[in-house]
């Protein structure tokens, strides 16, 4: 049962990103070997009964989505993809500059103010990436994608010299879907 309702919530989620715009097929890359973000928790062992059941191959859990990290201009420059989105063009970097591998937590919160986020917690060579990335691009946008579905293009602002960042979402049921696709925490929890 609990394994069911767990599978539904994933599809749920699945779809909800569904909506989120497709990013532009990159030319002659390929997309990096993804780790899971956070450990998901073991389902309880089956109650069922041994015979015929306990004879079927186990089943493999199903594989991560990739997360990834662009950097992008509104700019337009040599060897970038263009992104238009309803309200304004970027022009995106075809590698990524941080990925799941890079990843230690993600959750969805909710700031006092009641605006949504989702927190990425990095690992500690992913928040040098982090720190390095914020401070040399600040004024850019990083391109979050999911499973190749673009999420958010939040700007960078100043250094993030703490290996955490919050970005910003639509809605507190966008935080909460993005942070349960990715493999993170699905309650929201305060800023």
């Amino acid at each position: 049962m609990y394994r069911a309702a767990s599978i539904a919530a994933s599809a749920l989620a699945v779809i909800a990103l569904g909506a989120c715009q497709q990013m532009p097929a990159q030319q002659g890359s390929q997309p990096a070997a993804m780790a899971p973000a956070a450990a998901a928790p073991a389902p309880a062992p089956s109650q069922a009964p041994r015979g015929a059941a306990a004879q079927q191959a186990p089943q493999q859990a199903p594989q991560q989505p990739s997360v990834e990290f662009r950097l992008a201009q509104p700019e337009r420059a040599p060897n970038l993809n263009e992104l238009r989105m309803a309200n304004a063009t970027l022009w995106v970097a075809p590698q990524p500059v941080l990925v799941r591998s890079d990843l230690s937590a993600v959750m969805a919160v909710k700031a006092k103010d009641g605006k949504s986020y989702v927190r990425f917690n990095f690992t500690q060579p992913g928040a040098q990436k982090l720190a390095s990335l914020t401070q040399r691009f600040s004024g850019k946008n990083f391109v979050l994608t999911v499973g190749g579905n673009l999420v958010a293009t939040p700007r960078i602002g100043r250094p993030v010299n703490n290996g955490v960042l919050f970005v910003p979402m639509a809605s507190e049921q966008q935080a909460l879907n993005v942070a349960a696709v990715i493999g993170g925490a699905g309650a929201p929890a305060a800023r």
